[in-house]
């Protein structure tokens, strides 16, 4: 199977595009942590990619677990927004709920 066609490499993209557009539409210094959380879930579909484009084995677990590791960054960072009031529920919520599928499907992916 080609990475290409993997549906947790699509959910990270979408996942990638939702943060971005989050930051980008919020008024400057109004979110906390935005470097940390925009280079998590940048993160997060490269780690895929890489994984992919090596053989299967040690070296695809690695890069995946990697990209689950960045998925729950991402959260942390953006849950902290959230708590902190800084961003809306009707923006975390979905976000997050994504963020925590691309976790359950890369966990499935390395249990394979």
């Amino acid at each position: 199977m080609a990475y290409r066609d993997l549906n947790v490499l699509d959910a990270a993209d979408k996942a990638a595009d939702l943060v971005n557009k989050l930051i980008d539409r919020s008024p400057r210094g109004r979110l906390i942590h935005v470097q940390q959380l925009r280079d998590a879930v940048q993160s997060i579909a490269a780690n895929i990619a890489e994984g992919f484009g090596r053989e299967s084995g040690r070296a695809r677990i690695h890069s995946l677990d990697i990209a689950r590791g960045e998925s729950e960054e991402a959260i942390r960072h953006l849950r902290a927004n959230f708590r902190a009031d800084r961003i809306s529920a009707s923006d975390y919520w979905p976000i997050r709920n994504l963020l925590v599928a691309i976790g359950k499907m890369l966990a499935a992916l390395v249990r394979r």
